[in-house]
């Protein structure tokens, strides 16, 4: 979808301008780290793997100078929104880098786990129904904090609102369907209609969930696709929920690894970054740390306690 001069032109927001004040840490939300690398390294990367570089804007604003060096040598174009006021601003303060695409696809840079194949399918879902704006959804176990989706009917993909958890009403709060950050939008559609954002809300910014409702009313087409893993969605707010998306992302890599030929004992044990490599017939006894940018080869034995780091 994205070299093709069939398709078209696509470009990507990666929202990564706040504090992430509920961490309780001065650094930037999407630098905190999770398999290794920051938040945010791993959103650019799964991005990358759908647009070409330059056609990806990282929207930077609290500890700007920091998030830039985190990832500026991946060839991403950065957007600056100096006042965060809120994630409809955000977007506003990017038109000038995302002019000239067809199609805006919004990710948040504190969603790790997203995959390229469910970015790829929200985009082509968003071409397939002409749609205005569609939103990634997801049903977790837990949809608290999270705000709802509603929909226009019981089983249809149309959309009326998203509501901020702030704002539900009891009857909204049994929603189960959450929404992920996640957007793409018509270009045409998104800029004729950002500048009606309003800071009618709880926290005076300018929501862009707030789009959905708008584009209704202008009888334009909104839509919603669930998320085949809810666990793709989930986005780190607290310490609690950071490290828990860091033991889901190492246990993915330990799957990875044993699909691959390698023998680990108690992978529940392991410490295994996400840039790590591995060879067949390898062991990798309980209670192991590999990380960095490490490489082992094959049919290498690592002894329990081992601590390996960028070797």
């Amino acid at each position: 979808m994205t070299a093709k001069s069939s398709t078209p032109k696509i470009a990507i927001a990666i929202m990564a301008a706040g504090k992430g004040t509920r961490l309780k840490s001065k650094r930037a939300k999407v630098l905190h780290e999770i398999g290794g690398r920051p938040l945010l390294s791993h959103v650019v990367r799964a991005a990358a793997k759908v647009a070409p570089a330059g056609q990806i804007v990282v929207i930077v604003g609290h500890e700007a100078a920091s998030v830039r060096k985190a990832v500026e040598a991946s060839g991403v174009r950065f957007a600056l929104q100096a006042e965060q006021r809120g994630t409809g601003h955000a977007i506003q303060m990017a038109q000038k880098e995302l002019a000239g695409a067809e199609h805006v696809l919004v990710l948040s840079g504190d969603v790790p786990m997203i995959r390229p194949a469910t970015l790829e399918a929200v985009l082509k879902f968003h071409l397939e129904q002409r749609a205005a704006m569609t939103i990634l959804t997801a049903k977790p176990k837990n949809p608290t904090g999270y705000g709802r989706v509603l929909r226009k009917s019981g089983s249809g993909p149309e959309v009326k609102a998203i509501v901020e958890q702030k704002a539900l009403t009891a009857a909204q709060k049994k929603t189960g369907e959450i929404n992920s950050g996640i957007y793409a939008f018509r270009a045409a559609e998104l800029w004729a209609h950002i500048d009606k954002l309003t800071t009618d809300n709880a926290h005076g910014e300018f929501y862009l969930t707030d789009m959905a409702a708008l584009l209704v009313k202008a009888r334009k087409k909104v839509v919603s696709l669930p998320a085949a893993d809810a666990m793709e969605v989930l986005g780190a707010n607290t310490l609690a929920e950071l490290v828990a998306l860091d033991a889901g992302m190492r246990a993915d890599k330990c799957r990875e690894l044993l699909a691959a030929g390698v023998t680990i004992f108690r992978p529940e044990t392991s410490t295994i970054d996400a840039d790590v490599a591995v060879g067949a017939d390898t062991v990798i006894e309980p209670f192991v740390e590999i990380t960095g940018s490490s490489t082992i080869g094959e049919d290498c034995r690592i002894r329990s306690f081992s601590v390996i780091h960028d070797s």
